[in-house]
């Protein structure tokens, strides 16, 4: 249950820790040439390594990134350790939320999102099917769990409301901490806002019947993709069109053959397979559903606009800037 419950820490805290200021957990640099043929790009991806990160193995094993002549190095860390290291051309890439995106142009930090890696944003508000709450209306008045008021799940919660006309005033929102799962089975709150492919997959595997409100039916906020900056795109693009195509390549694959995709997984995270692949496999069978795309890697640049008006009114960004500058789809192949 240990090693269960710390693959599932794992694939929260990637992604909640958000604006949170933390220590950079590894140094990281920027493209270099290695000793043999291929060349070295760094990426900061989350927390540590999971499931979730599926297709990087998948293009790695199949050979993707070296008939590309690169060589990825993985640097685990938080979501922020991305942002400072991609911002300050430290590394060449980072994992990061379109919302992230927007909140660093927002602050000068020259990021750009270059591809899409789940088409819609991670977040849900889950609960036991005896609270009736089927949509965002059921919950004015209801007491709801976040796991802090920062990071995506909060963003996501905060776009839910601003979508569907509620005010924050409406609920009554509670600091629970990395416990979303034991508040909504022990009643301590009604509903709990977490990612779509960690908390309500623990739920259903534990057996409980839940509802599950995904923001993403709601808001168009960009979800978690493939980060760069202006300096990479302008003096490098050759090796942003290498990882984009080399990991596209990988999300295709992993959505075609789950099971392959899986083994490939397993092999480097070892600790996934055993009494834990059951629950790997439920896991990445819903990052597949956040990743499947009419058109792998491209984000509809209405769901930029979409997003950077929502950020405004919320107060997320306190400055006006050209959002297309927050992204391109030219190095989707």
């Amino acid at each position: 249950m240990k090693s269960l419950s710390r693959w599932f820490v794992g694939l929260l805290v990637c992604s909640l820790v958000g604006w949170m200021v933390v220590a950079c957990s590894s140094a990281a640099t920027p493209t270099t040439s290695t000793s043999g043929a291929l060349t070295e790009v760094s990426v900061v991806m989350g927390y540590i390594p999971n499931v979730q990160f599926t297709p990087w193995y998948v293009a790695e094993k199949k050979g993707y990134f070296a008939a590309a002549g690169i060589k990825i190095k993985y640097n685990w860390g938080f979501e922020l350790d991305g942002l400072k290291l991609v911002g300050a051309n430290q590394s060449d890439f980072a994992m990061l939320g379109g919302d992230q995106v927007i909140q660093a142009r927002g602050q000068d930090i020259p990021l750009v999102y270059v591809m899409n890696y789940y088409n819609a944003f991670p977040i849900s508000i889950f609960s036991l099917k005896e609270k009736n709450i089927t949509s965002p209306k059921d919950l004015v008045g209801k007491k709801v769990g976040l796991s802090g008021f920062y990071g995506a799940t909060y963003t996501g919660w905060r776009a839910l409301l601003y979508a569907a006309g509620i005010k924050e005033s409406d609920v009554q929102t509670q600091d629970i901490g990395f416990t979303q799962v034991a508040a909504v089975t022990q009643g301590l709150v009604d509903a709990a806002a977490g990612y779509s492919n960690n908390e309500p997959v623990q739920l259903a595997l534990a057996g409980k019947e839940i509802n599950v409100i995904p923001v993403s039916d709601y808001s168009k906020l960009v979800g978690i993709g493939l980060v760069t900056n202006d300096r990479t795109l302008a003096e490098k693009p050759e090796i942003v069109n290498k990882v984009v195509g080399a990991l596209l390549r990988g999300i295709q694959d992993t959505i075609k053959n789950p099971d392959e995709a899986l083994n490939i997984a397993i092999e480097n995270l070892p600790e996934a397979g055993g009494q834990n692949a059951k629950t790997s496999q439920a896991v990445l069978n819903a990052t597949i559903k956040l990743m499947t795309n009419s058109k792998l890697g491209f984000v509809d640049p209405a769901n930029w606009t979409s997003s950077y008006k929502f950020m405004k009114d919320a107060g997320f960004v306190k400055t006006d800037f050209d959002v297309s500058k927050a992204y391109t789809n030219k190095h989707i192949p």
